[in-house]
């Protein structure tokens, strides 16, 4: 007599109400997802997309960095950021005077409304 391996069922011998067998299911299953994989790497679209969301997660969180109150951990002390410089002053617009003409009227109306608030003189 010869050892021989027992013959295996195939999936169309397995009764409809029983239960597969668990390796094999789980063999599939990792076949199925390596096949999936290898073509997903191989497929220069998705590569592309790949890359471009990886890069846009390394912006979002190197944008993030300098909002953190004391830096990225493990990272040195950074020098304080430079002065910025001033801003730049608005082009003069037609409206400036009567807005100035205004501002002081209001100083004249706030300085007399303080005098009669200390009373008479």
């Amino acid at each position: 007599m010869e050892d021989r391996d027992p013959p295996r069922a195939s999936p169309a011998d397995a009764p409809l109400h029983g239960v597969l067998d668990p390796q094999a299911l789980a063999r599939d299953w990792i076949t199925l997802w390596q096949s999936e994989l290898t073509a997903a790497a191989a497929d220069r679209e998705a590569q592309e997309t790949w890359q471009a969301l990886a890069a846009l997660w390394a912006g979002a969180a190197g944008a993030m960095v300098p909002m953190l109150p004391g830096g990225w951990p493990h990272e040195p002390a950074r020098a304080a950021a430079p002065p910025r410089a001033a801003p730049v002053a608005a082009a003069p617009d037609a409206r400036d005077a009567e807005i100035r003409r205004l501002a002081e009227r209001v100083a004249e109306l706030e300085r007399r409304l303080a005098g009669l608030e200390r009373g008479p003189g």
